[in-house]
């Protein structure tokens, strides 16, 4: 049985805009994640990467795009429901001392509940907080 790892909005944005500074990483990094691993992302990922594509680089056509690739089959989408949030909100006023979205935290509280360890993505959030990246160890080969 595959692992499981969880694609952080960072990791989306960065293979959908090829001006962002890890697209060669992401676009190379993507087939072997699907080929290894068992992806999960969020409905909160989901919306804030659409936002991103569409509002912030004005690229309604990637959202789009993004949008067709997460409902493939390869990918299952988790839904934030009322209990991942309240232990969303506790996590952000727990880890006053980094620098969180609220979409972290309901990232956080998913893994925790489905046991999922590794994720995939660029910034060094999810390591703060004891979780494992999945594209470290594809570069290394395990």
């Amino acid at each position: 049985m595959k692992k499981a790892v969880f694609v952080d909005t960072g990791f989306w944005i960065a293979l959908f805009d090829r001006r962002d500074i890890n697209h060669p990483f992401a676009k190379n990094s993507l087939k072997p994640l699907l080929e290894n691993y068992r992806l999960y992302l969020s409905d909160f990922i989901v919306f804030e990467t659409i936002t991103y594509l569409n509002c912030s680089i004005k690229r309604h056509n990637l959202a789009v795009r993004f949008l067709a690739k997460v409902q493939e089959p390869t990918l299952t989408t988790l839904v934030v429901d009322e209990v991942i949030k309240a232990q969303a909100l506790e996590s952000f006023q727990k880890y006053s001392d980094k620098d969180l979205s609220i979409t972290d935290c309901t990232s956080f509280a998913l893994m925790l509940q489905k046991g999922i360890q590794l994720y995939a993505g660029f910034d060094d959030h999810f390591q703060q907080v004891g979780f494992v990246s999945a594209l470290e160890q594809l570069n290394q080969g395990s």
